[in-house]
């Protein structure tokens, strides 16, 4: 039960300390506090009187594993907005459902193990390629770039979780269009500050990617609606 707990609560907080480094770290914080608490009840149950199932932390880490995989897919492939929980959740699932399958492999008839030996190696290739679509692709310039506008309309603009910071990591080499926007969104950012040479070199990048005419029309209305409500405050302190 140990080890279960020892790599549940490993995974966990790998989990919660990535976290930090993406461009919505609340996603993938609230997945890893709910899997810390899960692991947590197993270690509680270690001391229960009464023996512990063997096969329950297999059980509950395919389950919970599944489920995180499913969320997590969903957060890559269509939100855009993180790509740790997938992976993560994954080697739950990977680790329980081999568990489960080992633990009652002798009991197997011989059309069984073959079944099972299919079905925990798609598991484990399922588990390798969010691996490698999560950690090894990274987020994506177009993730960068939504979590850059929700800063901005909080006013943080600095620092490492700044809006500058942000779109400043949005680019992509193969999709022009995000580079155009990013460019855009700086120039007025930099404009506001009053921050003439920073503004200049960004709107040269922008002409050389066709201009603004290259850029959504409601994202710049919605960057200059960001920008009009932050310019209040600013001239009032000055």
């Amino acid at each position: 039960m140990w080890e279960w707990v020892a790599f549940l609560g490993g995974t966990s907080a790998l989990l919660l300390w990535m976290s930090r480094a993406q461009p919505f770290p609340e996603i993938g914080g609230r997945w890893a506090w709910a899997m810390i608490g899960i692991t947590g009840i197993l270690a509680i149950a270690t001391q229960s009187p009464r023996n512990t199932d063997p096969d329950l932390p297999g059980l509950i880490a395919a389950l919970v594993g599944g489920i995180g995989v499913m969320f997590g897919v969903r957060y890559t492939s269509i939100q855009k907005t993180d790509v740790i929980v997938a992976p993560f959740t994954g080697m739950w699932l990977a680790a329980g459902t081999v568990s489960i399958l080992t633990g009652a492999w002798g009991d197997y008839d011989q059309t069984e193990q073959i079944f099972g030996f299919i079905l925990a190696t798609l598991v484990i290739l399922l588990e390798m390629f969010l691996f490698w679509k999560g950690l090894i692709i990274g987020v994506q310039g177009i993730t960068w770039s939504q979590a850059a506008l929700r800063q901005l309309e909080r006013g943080l603009i600095d620092g490492d979780r700044g809006a500058i910071s942000m779109f400043e990591k949005s680019w992509h080499t193969e999709e022009n269009w995000l580079d155009a926007m990013s460019h855009a969104a700086l120039v007025r950012i930099h404009e506001m500050r009053g921050e003439t040479t920073a503004a200049a070199h960004h709107a040269e990048r922008l002409e050389r990617l066709g201009g603004e005419d290259s850029v959504n029309n409601a994202w710049i209305q919605k960057v200059e609606s960001c920008i009009k409500r932050l310019r209040v405050p600013i001239s009032e302190s000055e």
